[in-house]
């Protein structure tokens, strides 16, 4: 005689995987009652394991091992959110373009922040008109921009493909710029000193103030400007149109030219090849779908640092966005100092930070303090960086168990 092993999960946001024995992976994404696939011969033994927890959760199982003497559907996993550890990776806290290994560097204002092929990152050293490079140990460096004629003037936000070619949008010039791996760079598009927002290929097009990118899997580059209110778009053939935004700036959901944006600061994109957009002048964090579908995923519009369901949170003028593999948005909430999460289903936390009060303090949840953060970004694991901006440092900030 055969028997199954199965049980219940709650409070479960995202991907769960779980593994009877280290085998027969069952995945979930709701609460709810679950049985795996394979049965077991009567008496043999069980072990229920969690082979994959969602970002950002801290998942529990109990009543997970015994033997198989009749059908079970007594295992519980229970899942909950997890904390926020914040560290100090990068940076001592003064105004400078030292370079060196962890709190032993200095950076003045960084803002962009983006992974690159090895795990390490690049920063958009904005008050230094630099590109930095800090390895996946620490070590800082600086990549771009600190020759005789600098190329750029204001780095603020960058993105990195699947190559490892850096983009970075620099507002002050109107221009896009491409960096190879090898440190080459050249214009993509723009020209520069002209701010007017004008569709067209590569040098012939025009952006105003462009302030953010973001890269696709097929190679199309994405691009805020702050001060057209517009997100465009360019193909690998450097064609350049309008995505989304019309002037003059405002406030609207709709499709393409019929939405509006604020003056915003950061976009970043997911899997699927939604857009997202923190709307720092409309204190919202809008969503952007690849056919120009615009939304407002949260955020009521009233600045505020209210946590809860996506039509009632508040943000302050939220300038860094990411997203990760689940669909969780994390932004840089910078009136605020805060970081802060918004769930698939658009439920906003706080994870780390204390409303109005910048600082430098490491520390879990709410015993630590940022100031006044810019960008950030996430890798697989869901571990964060955060360019606490006017902090000049880089924060990392991993998902713990609550204490």
């Amino acid at each position: 005689m055969k028997h199954s092993i199965g049980g219940t999960v709650t409070g479960l946001e995202g991907r769960l995987v779980l593994q009877n024995n280290a085998g027969d992976d069952l995945q979930l994404s709701a609460d709810g009652k679950f049985t795996f696939a394979t049965t077991l011969v009567e008496g043999s033994d069980y072990k229920v394991s969690i082979r994959t927890q969602p970002l950002w959760q801290v998942c529990t199982v109990t009543k997970d091992t015994g033997k198989a003497s009749a059908d079970v559907s007594d295992v519980t996993v229970a899942c909950s959110a997890a904390a926020a550890k914040v560290e100090t990776f990068a940076g001592d806290g003064t105004q400078g373009a030292v370079n060196g290994k962890g709190t032993a560097a200095s950076f003045l204002l960084p803002s962009g922040i983006a992974f690159t092929k090895d795990g390490g990152l690049l920063i958009g050293d904005w008050g230094n008109s630099f590109v930095r490079k800090i390895s996946p140990e620490a070590d800082v460096t600086t990549f771009a921009g600190d020759g005789p004629n600098p190329p750029f003037a204001d780095p603020t936000n960058l993105t990195v493909d699947a190559n490892d070619t850096v983009f970075i949008a620099d507002a002050q010039s109107h221009r896009i710029f491409k960096i190879t791996p090898t440190g080459d760079v050249t214009t993509v598009a723009g020209i520069n000193g002209t701010n007017t927002t004008t569709d067209g290929n590569g040098t012939a097009a025009t952006f105003n103030a462009p302030i953010s990118v973001a890269v696709d899997a097929a190679g199309n580059l994405y691009v805020l400007e702050y001060g057209g209110g517009v997100v465009r778009k360019i193909d690998p053939a450097l064609n350049v149109t309008t995505l989304a935004g019309s002037s003059p700036r405002g406030f609207a959901d709709g499709t393409g030219s019929a939405a509006k944006f604020g003056r915003g600061y950061n976009i970043a994109i997911d899997a699927s090849g939604n857009l997202y957009v923190a709307d720092s002048e409309n204190h919202r964090i809008r969503k952007i779908t690849p056919a120009g579908v615009v939304t407002t995923l949260a955020g009521t519009g009233t600045p505020g640092a209210t946590d809860g369901p996506r039509n009632s949170a508040t943000f302050s003028n939220p300038r860094g966005v990411t997203v990760d593999a689940d669909g969780n948005v994390y932004v840089a909430d910078f009136g605020n100092s805060l970081l802060r999460r918004i769930t698939p289903a658009g439920v906003v936390s706080t994870l780390a930070g204390q409303e109005g009060t910048p600082g430098s303090q490491d520390g879990i949840g709410k015993a630590a303090m940022f100031n006044k953060p810019q960008g950030l970004t996430i890798n697989a694991a869901g571990t964060l960086y955060v360019a606490d901006t006017y902090g000049n440092v880089i924060r990392k900030v991993t998902p713990v168990r609550a204490p």
